[in-house]
């Protein structure tokens, strides 16, 4: 009785509690959050001042999933698309910029054109047919009618930003003197002697570098282009895996072994299959030589129709694999072994007409018995048949550039000649053509090659003792060496990544990166193949980076000014041979040094843009003074400067210059006017 009287006290309570949890069934948990000042009512960033809700974001992903697109990037095209979306609305009309009835018609219907289209409905023909099918299948119903309205929506936005890009691109214009200069600047080249005493050459002891000179040098650079920092974390993480054990394995293989009985006994193989997949059909068909076939699957094409093959594991799964049929299918390609003689320039018919020389040259050898494969270790310039003596194996129609495909596909069996294409001169033998394939339709049972409830457990007990244990980046990186666990880092994470160098699924762990402070130990993350412990080295934040973010560069560039400075007074006499004496260095050659290409081959340098300055100032028979460069010091004796001369028409470098500037250009341009705008990016909260 006196319980039954507290309740009656409570029942103001008691009635709330009961139409809270009425409400979580009848109203979306966003909305709940919402209405409690969380969730879905949080910005999850904004771009120039305007915000974008949570809700928003999340109803726009969900929208693209619900119209069949997925995919690890999903959340980052959408993100994109939002901030971009709102970052040139202005600049759409201030172009007038639209996309008419009319043209989004044509673009589902007809002829026009669309990179968006062609990426994410129209990759071949049969999408497309199967597209504009569904396209039109939409207007019968009013869902469908929903369904595309959503869709137009998607395609037209995109449609805007396509000609945006291509405004810009058509923007682009570099006029005959650019292409001039251009082609000066890569055809005047100089010969130089050269005593060089490299930075790297140099002992660190011998020059004193003080913690303020550091800083002296830090102050000086910091706002050097290369040191300007974005946003991200760095972090170190120890992999402890959660794979499958022996004994896990073993239980699935005595399954799948008892599945395999089954099927074989089973009336309806096909409806078996797909019933013991989880509802969905899995058949292949696979060609001979045309896919990677371990000891198991070459049984494809060796044992009877109806065979069934496992249980064996591949690519983390255990498969079982039944053979349904086998046939011959058309399947024209051809086999060859070639030759590269690569070109400097395709158009000139002299350089052209030599490397024919040495194609006959090389035939002749052929014919009178050399090997084929010294031939191509020797001279061949394609790196990617170098290991296969040349051989390209069986390749499909349109694989090839057109000179090279028609030899092999048109000439018989055995013949042996030359092609010009844009990468020069090839020396081509024919092996084997095909027209037909052995092909076997192959039904598929996979299982996912998981741990046990118990091996799971004892992961997470391993971590959760590492986690525990580590008191810091040290004694974490030591228990995983010691432990046998393999370990990584990943730098400048940014905020929006979904994956990590060596991490496929590795938002949690991006999360927990942006809410930690530097130096924080993560408890146990868990991935996919892994459980995660994970060290948060830095916190980098965008802009001017601080000294301890970049101490090493800017201790390596007070050191190399420090060589710099020391050596050029050391590197003083009459003549070269002085001079190199007096570093213990040697007169070398340098040649075909340009403006365009500033390296001095053969130095161990990269560009040294000052040195190939002098070179083409300083007159010819003349010495420098020490030049102190960007990888070390330089003393220079010009030998020969040979002109560029001139050209009727600077055309093709016009042409050049040009399609590389319009390659990155939109993309350069959305995102100086995204920077401007000021995007701030807080999606991690959500996670």
């Amino acid at each position: 009785m006196a319980m039954i009287e507290q309740i009656r006290n409570r029942q103001g309570l008691l009635l709330a509690m009961i139409g809270i949890g009425m409400l979580g069934f009848l109203v979306p948990y966003d909305a709940v959050l919402a209405l409690m000042g969380q969730g879905a009512a949080r910005d999850v960033g904004s771009v120039g001042g305007e915000s974008i809700s949570a809700l928003d974001y999340r109803m726009e992903v969900d929208e693209r999933r619900r119209l069949g697109f997925s995919g690890d990037q999903l959340q980052d095209e959408v993100w994109a698309d939002l901030t971009a979306n709102i970052v040139l609305d202005d600049t759409y009309d201030a172009l007038g910029l639209e996309v008419t009835d009319a043209e989004f018609q044509e673009m589902l219907f007809g002829t026009l054109d669309s990179p968006y289209m062609g990426r994410a409905f129209y990759s071949n023909g049969e999408n497309k047919t199967f597209w504009q099918q569904n396209f039109g299948a939409m207007l019968n119903t009013d869902e469908g009618k929903m369904n595309l309205l959503s869709y137009k929506r998607l395609i037209i936005a995109k449609r805007k930003k396509e000609k945006m890009d291509a405004l810009l691109s058509d923007a682009l214009y570099t006029n005959s003197i650019e292409g001039k200069y251009d082609y000066i600047n890569t055809e005047k080249k100089a010969e130089i002697k050269y005593v060089a005493k490299l930075y790297k050459n140099i002992n660190d002891d011998e020059v004193s570098v003080s913690e303020s000179d550091v800083k002296r040098y830090y102050n000086a650079h910091k706002n050097d282009p290369k040191f300007q920092q974005t946003e991200g974390r760095d972090i170190s993480y120890v992999k402890i895996p959660v794979g499958a054990s022996e004994s896990d394995i073993k239980g699935m293989e005595a399954e799948m072994e008892a599945i395999a009985k089954n099927w074989a006994d089973a009336e309806d193989t096909d409806a078996f299959a797909t019933e013991a997949n989880g509802g969905r059909a899995d058949v292949r068909n696979l060609r001979l030589a045309q896919v990677e076939l371990d000891v198991n699957e070459s049984k494809f094409f060796s044992e009877p129709v109806g065979t069934i093959v496992g249980p064996y594991t591949k690519n983390g799964q255990m498969q079982l694999a039944q053979v349904t049929k086998r046939s011959k299918v058309p399947d024209e390609a051809a086999k060859c072994r070639h030759i590269l003689l690569s070109a400097k320039d395709a158009k000139n018919q002299t350089e052209m007409a030599e490397l024919g020389e040495r194609a006959d040259s090389l035939k002749r050898e052929l014919r009178n018995g050399a090997d084929f494969d010294d031939l191509v270790q020797r001279f061949s310039d394609d790196p990617g048949s170098k290991a296969t003596g040349g051989v390209y194996d069986f390749f499909p129609k349109g694989r090839m550039v057109k000179p090279f495909e028609d030899f092999c596909f048109e000439k018989p069996i055995g013949a042996l000649g030359w092609v010009e294409t844009t990468y020069g001169v090839h020396l081509i033998e024919v092996l084997d053509r095909r027209s037909e394939i052995e092909e076997s339709s192959v039904t598929f049972i996979t299982k996912a090659l998981t741990a046990s409830a118990s091996t799971a457990r004892d992961a997470y007990a391993m971590a959760s003792e590492f986690a525990i244990n580590a008191t810091d980046k040290e004694s974490l990186m030591s228990a995983a060496e010691n432990a046998g666990y393999a370990t990584g880092e990943a730098n400048s994470i940014a905020s929006s990544a979904r994956t990590i160098a060596g991490i496929r699924d590795a938002a949690e762990i991006v999360s927990w990166s942006y809410r930690s402070e530097a130096g924080e130990i993560s408890n146990p993350i868990l991935t996919s193949d892994f459980y995660i412990v994970a060290h948060l080295d830095a916190s980098k934040k965008s802009g001017v980076p601080t000294l301890d973010d970049v101490r090493e560069e800017m201790r390596e560039g007070a050191m190399n000014k420090a060589k710099g400075e020391f050596y050029s007074s050391k590197m003083d006499g009459a003549n070269l041979d002085e001079v190199a004496a007096a570093v213990g260095e040697t007169v070398k050659t340098g040649r075909d040094l340009s403006i365009k290409f500033p390296t001095v081959r053969g130095s161990g340098a990269s560009t040294e843009p000052k040195v190939a300055g002098a070179a083409m100032a300083i007159p010819v028979g003349n010495m420098s003074s020490p030049i102190v460069g960007t990888h070390g010091v330089w003393v220079i004796a010009p030998q020969k400067v040979s002109d560029a001369g001139s050209k009727e028409s600077y055309l093709d470098e016009q042409s050049t210059l040009a399609s590389r500037a319009r390659t990155n250009f939109p993309f350069t341009v959305l995102n100086t006017m995204q920077k401007a705008a000021g995007i701030e990016d807080n999606r991690r909260q959500l996670n």
